[in-house]
């Protein structure tokens, strides 16, 4: 009898363990969606001093959460480093990064892409190429990818930098200025 509760006790730590873990490791058991919140999300900073400035980060920052950003919205652009569908992305979303970063915009929006998978030298070779001119940040373990439901390539979210999640949207994004439009009307008018 002795044996048997010792035995329950070790298998109800056991699942408990489990489900603690395996609830931490992945937020979403699909792409979040609108009304979804991903405060929790923890992600690398980026690898370069331009990268976390243009964030607001410390230059000894390592790591970051979306409430460590000092902007209104945050843009978080999913991405993969062979994804031909974001490169074909990429360009528009430099102009988009381009006119958040200007007059009445500057500093309201911090925008990032998140390389699921992407090594340091992929994404320094990603920048130094202007194939994406806002920050980059790393995810080669996949830990942020999978916390976010694996989403597929490229997916957009916008959100407050309290998580809550205002857009997203998986694929290319044809009308640029529509969706800059859409960026504008998620934030109060100055």
């Amino acid at each position: 009898m002795l044996i048997l509760t010792t035995f329950k006790k070790i298998f109800i730590i056991i699942l408990f363990t489990l489900i603690y873990f395996s609830s931490q490791s992945n937020l979403f058991a699909s792409p979040p969606k609108v009304g979804d919140s991903i405060t929790a999300l923890s992600l690398n900073a980026p690898y370069s001093d331009a990268g976390k400035e243009a964030l607001g980060l410390s230059k000894e920052a390592t790591t970051f959460k979306l409430n460590d950003l000092k902007s209104e919205l945050v843009i978080l652009e999913v991405i993969g480093v062979y994804c031909p569908q974001c490169f074909k992305q990429a360009p528009e979303f430099n102009k988009l990064y381009g006119r958040l970063n200007k007059g009445k915009m500057e500093s309201r929006v911090a925008m990032f892409a998140l390389a699921a998978g992407g090594s340091e030298p992929e994404i320094e070779q990603l920048i130094k190429s202007s194939q994406y001119l806002f920050p980059v940040v790393s995810d080669m373990k996949y830990e942020a990818h999978k916390a976010l439901g694996e989403p597929k390539t490229p997916f957009t979210i916008v959100c407050r930098p309290d998580g809550a999640i205002l857009y997203v949207h998986l694929g290319i994004i044809a009308d640029i200025d529509k969706f800059y439009g859409e960026i504008k009307s998620f934030l109060p008018k100055q």
